[in-house]
């Protein structure tokens, strides 16, 4: 989007994104997309619930972070030097890696929502965190591209849970509260090439829609804090914690359901 540092700087803070074209090289976006075709060819026998969809055998592959393959490109001297930049960050920490597979035809949509509801619970010190959203094929709405609602991460918004096409509890931004920020600034849709990225902040409001064109939307994204604070994050722990609260909100849920329809 921008050359110059402070600039860019500027407007991440006013807007809560930044789109950077080109951080990954086209030999590079090639060899990402034949290493996610391989994992998805991968462990089809090992159903992991929230990583297949309707008609879609793996929509969601994670920890890639931990794949010395991924990190080799992904978190390279651009990528770095933005994410601590934005952070104001001597030394940042890319902590969560995963590739959402928005596949051609059947590829669910995401509601709109700020991360920043999921992380709050692992004890991180400030909302100084970054999602970063590497687009692996291009991307746009006419293949469930991400819509963002510039300006929306100035606060934390009211969410509500609701259960996912898979059964697993969510959180979602209400109609209300998105009319009411639509009013002040409207949603901007992206249309990027492959290779690109875009940063946002931990609290800008995003989501995307179901994918029925013909084109796959897959992206890799990756969850990027100060080192600092970090540390002080318990997140294995956390994690039990939160998929213990959440089974026990499905389960209730899907009780409900098939009270109703008995």
């Amino acid at each position: 989007m921008m050359n110059n540092s402070n600039s860019q700087i500027k407007f991440f803070k006013k807007n809560g994104y930044l789109i950077v074209k080109n951080i990954i090289k086209k030999k590079e976006v090639k060899i990402l997309k034949t290493k996610l075709e391989a994992l998805e060819k991968k462990n089809f026998s090992k159903k992991i619930r929230g990583t297949y969809e309707p008609g879609v055998k793996k929509s969601l592959i994670h920890d890639l972070h931990k794949k010395k393959e991924f990190n080799k490109i992904i978190i390279n001297k651009t990528y770095t030097r933005i994410c601590n930049q934005l952070l104001n960050s001597e030394e940042s920490i890319t902590w969560n890696c995963k590739s959402n597979l928005k596949k051609k035809w059947h590829g669910s949509a995401e509601y709109y929502h700020q991360d920043y509801e999921y992380w709050k619970s692992y004890s991180f010190s400030n909302s100084n965190m970054l999602s970063c959203m590497i687009f692996v094929d291009d991307h746009s709405h006419e293949n469930g591209g991400l819509w963002v609602f510039p300006k929306s991460h100035y606060k934390l918004h009211k969410h509500e849970k609701f259960l996912n096409i898979n059964s697993l509890q969510k959180n979602l931004i209400t109609t209300r509260v998105l009319d009411k920020l639509s009013k002040k600034n409207k949603p901007k849709k992206l249309n990027e090439k492959a290779g690109s990225c875009i940063f946002f902040h931990c609290k800008l409001v995003h989501g995307s829609a179901h994918n029925i064109s013909s084109k796959d939307r897959r992206i890799i994204l990756t969850q990027v804090a100060d080192l600092k604070s970090y540390k002080k994050v318990d997140k294995l722990n956390v994690d039990t914690q939160n998929s213990n609260k959440r089974k026990i909100y499905e389960k209730k849920i899907l009780k409900e359901r098939l009270k109703k329809i008995v």
